[in-house]
């Protein structure tokens, strides 16, 4: 049994609470507002299924959660990454994406050399006017 697969058994076997963060797609701007809105959204679809948990919007792209009964993880991991709003799921020091994601520290570099070069773009169009 690899490390992984230990850890996924871990996390089935824990049953005190559980804290997380779920970092939201990034190139999306969003004002707070929007971002509590995803949270309470969330937190109303969970308790429908009986799952406790808690949202609390950090900043424009992070959202905390507290999870009361820590064998609903799975659960709760599983339905943050079918959510189109959710990017990366934290948990400990585990973080989960989609197959086929690349890593969160790839997507921050690449949007920040596009706005480099947006930046650098207009720079030659004022030197043109």
């Amino acid at each position: 049994m690899n490390i992984p697969q230990m850890q996924e058994e871990m996390l089935k076997r824990q049953f005190g609470p559980v804290f997380g963060f779920v970092k939201l797609r990034l190139g999306t701007p969003r004002s707070v507002a929007e971002v509590m809105e995803i949270a309470t959204k969330w937190s109303k679809v969970l308790k429908t299924g009986s799952i406790e948990v808690k949202f609390m919007a950090i900043d424009f792209v992070t959202i905390m959660f507290t999870l009361q009964r820590g064998q609903d993880v799975l659960e709760l991991r599983e339905f943050l990454l079918k959510q189109p709003e959710a990017y990366e799921v934290k948990i400990g020091d585990q973080a989960y994406r989609r197959p086929g994601d690349p890593p969160l520290e790839k997507v921050i570099q690449k949007l920040q050399n596009e706005n480099n070069k947006d930046d650098a773009d207009d720079g030659r169009a004022k030197e043109e006017l």
